[in-house]
Order: C-alpha cells, then sequence, then structure tokens
C-alpha cells in the first residue's frame, strides 16, 4: 500500500468500536471474498442479528462470547493507491496490555464512546494513554445516536463533557462525529438521520489525513543477519522510517561506524532505494561486526546511552530492583531502573508514593540504566526508537517512552 494510515479504535466495553471496523469494512468493499455470507451463516447458527463486529472476531469462543479478546487490524483499500489500517483494541481493563501494543504504532487514534454513557472510568484511562503514547491526532466517534433519537442537543451535551475530560489531560480532540456504525451513519457516508450534522464522515475525513513529514530521518534495525548463496552477508531489516539509495553513506551504531550501501535487496532482486515500512536487506562495503540489534542510520543521528530518562506504564506489578531487558526495535539490552521519580495512578490520575513496588497500570517517572549501550531517541509520537518495553523473566512488565 503505497499510502496506509495506523489508526487505533479504542473505547470501553460495548462502545461499537469492532462494529465501527466491521461497517467501514462492508462499505468500503474491503472485505474477503464471501467473508460476509460466512458470518451471516454464524449469526443464523447463534440466532442473533447479523453482527458487523463479527467481522472482527475471528475466534469461535469470541464470537459465542461476544468480547474481543486480542489486537486485530483491517486493511480498508480506498482510492489512489491510499489505504486505512484499523487497530482493533480491547476496551477492558485487563486487556490493557494489548491496547497498548496496538496503539503504540498509531498515527490516528478513534476513541468511540455510546452517546448514553460517554463518561466511563475506561474512558478517562483511555485517554491518559494516547496523550502517554504521543498520539495527538484524536478523533472522537460518538455511537449509537439511534438510542436517543438522532438528537442534537443530547450529542452537544456529551461532546462538552468529553472536552472537559480532555482539557484535564492536555488533549484537545480535533473533531468530534455523531455516529450509528451498525446502519453506517457516518461512517463512510453522510446520515440522513442527522442532517444537523455538517462535517464530513469518518473514512472521508480519515482518507484526509496527510503523514508526510513525520519521521523522515532514515532509520534502519537489524533483525537478522543471512548469507546470500553462502558467501555474502546480508543484514536484514524493516525500513522504520525514511529512505535510502544504493552508494548512500550510512552510520551504524552504537558503534558509530561509517559505510556505504554496496547493494539493497527485496524480495530476491536489487533495488535503487527502499523506504519506510520496507522490509529490505542491506549489503554494506564492509559486513564484518555487522550484527542484530545495530541501527543503521544516516543524517540528524540519535543518540547512543548508557542511561536516559523515561515514563512506563507499568502491565503487571513489579519491584523497581528486578532484573530486566530493554526491548526497543532488535535491541534487546540489559535495563535497571535507577531511580524511580513519581508515580501516578492512571484510573485517577493522583500521584503515588514512589517508594515500594510499582503496580499494573501504576505510571511512573523513571531512569534506566543500561548494561550496554542503547540507540535512542526522545518520542515524538511516531518513531520507533523511542518507545520500548521492559521485559522480565515471565513476560512484559510495562510499556515506555522517552524523555
Amino acid at each position: 500500500m503505497k499510502d496506509c494510515l495506523n489508526i487505533v479504535v479504542t473505547g470501553d466495553v460495548d462502545s461499537g468500536k469492532s462494529t465501527l471496523i466491521g461497517r467501514a469494512l462492508y462499505d468500503t468493499g474491503s472485505l474477503p471474498i464471501g467473508k460476509a455470507m460466512e458470518i451471516n451463516g454464524v449469526c443464523r447458527e447463534l440466532n442473533r442479528e447479523f453482527e458487523f463486529a463479527y467481522l472482527l472476531d475471528s475466534l469461535e469462543e469470541e464470537r459465542r462470547g461476544q468480547l474481543t479478546i486480542d489486537t486485530t487490524q483491517s486493511f480498508c483499500r480506498l482510492k489512489r493507491g491510499k489505504g486505512l489500517n484499523f487497530i482493533d483494541v480491547p476496551g477492558h481493563r485487563e486487556l490493557l496490555k494489548n491496547m497498548l501494543s496496538g496503539s503504540s504504532y498509531a498515527d490516528v487514534a478513534v476513541l468511540v464512546l455510546d452517546i448514553r454513557c460517554p463518561i466511563e472510568e475506561q474512558t478517562k484511562r483511555h485517554a491518559f494513554i494516547l496523550k502517554f503514547l504521543g498520539i495527538t491526532h484524536v478523533i472522537v466517534a460518538v455511537n449509537k445516536m439511534d438510542s436517543v433519537g438522532f438528537k442534537y442537543e443530547i450529542f452537544e451535551k456529551a461532546k462538552e463533557s468529553i472536552s472537559g475530560l480532555f482539557s484535564e489531560i492536555s488533549l484537545s480532540p480535533e473533531y468530534f462525529i455523531p455516529i450509528f456504525a451498525k446502519r453506517g451513519d457516518n461512517i463512510a457516508r453522510g446520515s440522513s438521520n442527522m442532517p444537523w450534522y455538517n462535517g464530513l464522515p469518518l473514512i472521508r475525513l480519515l482518507s484526509a489525513y496527510d503523514k508526510k513529514g513525520r519521521g523522515s530521518s532514515f532509520r534502519f534495525s537489524v533483525q537478522d543477519i543471512y548469507n546470500l548463496n553462502g558467501k555474502t552477508k546480508v543484514a536484514l531489516g524493516e525500513v522504520m522510517s525514511g529512505c535510502v539509495k544504493r552508494k548512500e553513506k550510512i552510520v551504524v551504531l552504537p558503534e558509530n561506524k561509517e559505510y556505504t550501501i554496496k547493494t539493497i535487496r527485496a524480495f530476491n532482486k536489487n533495488k535503487a532505494m527502499a523506504k519506510a515500512p520496507e522490509g529490505i536487506g542491506l549489503i554494506l562495503d564492509e559486513m564484518r561486526g555487522i550484527r542484530r540489534g545495530q541501527v543503521i542510520c544516516k543524517a540528524d543521528l540519535p543518540e547512543v546511552k548508557r542511561e536516559i530518562r523515561a515514563k512506563i506504564l507499568c502491565v503487571l506489578p513489579f519491584r523497581a530492583a528486578e532484573k530486566m531487558r530493554f526491548v526497543c526495535a532488535t535491541q534487546d539490552i540489559s535495563v535497571s531502573i535507577k531511580e524511580v521519580r513519581g508515580v501516578w495512578d492512571i484510573a485517577s490520575l493522583k500521584e503515588k508514593s514512589a517508594k515500594g513496588p510499582l503496580h499494573e497500570f501504576d505510571l511512573a517517572e523513571v531512569v534506566l540504566a543500561f548494561g550496554s549501550p542503547a540507540v535512542v531517541e526522545r518520542y515524538t509520537g511516531s518513531n520507533s526508537l523511542g518507545r520500548f518495553v521492559l521485559e522480565g523473566d515471565t513476560g512484559i512488565r510495562a510499556a515506555g517512552v522517552i524523555l
């Protein structure tokens, strides 16, 4: 896809997130052949009305439980090579870490709210996480307008209360859209039920977003080293941002050594240029010392650090003294928390004591010390070297962004 926008769709349980995405897929002709018929058969078996949400819930137990339990991605193909990648994340509290993984690489967020109960505990938490992750392009989709007779006055009242919530965390939604996701009102087309809304429907609004200029510096994270024909070494990985051309000078970090791009490989062919988010192979004029975890870049280089200041959001309780791994792109480095500078409860947003263990859903400002140099950047909302996870022996402890 030449130009694909990543959109995280979040909101409380039963707000209609999956229904919105399913309807968007249907109305843009993006469903796989026969998918709608398959879902229709499932609904008949369960003796239920056709549900667009089932298009997202691909596991049988998810359909029967009517609960999205994992992060899924769905692509809407639009005209002129553009596309929308919807990232559907759970709204229930127990699966917040899935929301973190889904939200962490989004360009835009759509926060789906039920007009009958627009402000819930989870709503505040979701808004705070979006702010935490640097996702400032936020659209609020106020769903189930049919339940209040599509009344303008009720929509405006909900809009006012939601704006007040966002102002508490210094985040301002760019758009508010009244929708009835199940019937497609203001999803891909306008709504005759709400003639008072004079804005664009959601799909047209999203397709108008422009990603140009974001993450323009070349960054390539080495994932593996492959021997081509048993002789030539190739560094495999993904272009995280920017572009690179054959014969260009590049720098390999953290060693800070300069090389020249000799060959760019993709699909067993040589290329003159590669750009984000392509998966490619690079052959440099000297391949000795090239290994997994290194970052190949040019111009405006990221920093090489032994210590950083960061914000972390805990997904499991742990003690600050616990030995962990700092995982950022393909870097996997031993790390310890040198200092806890502040702790806040994400539900109440109130400050807590910085002493003792960190608890699930705590937000903390910390100083991290690495066992070996790390290649990092201050997080600006889209750069992969600005966000990370902390892993313990039994899995992820926290997700974080670099300050």
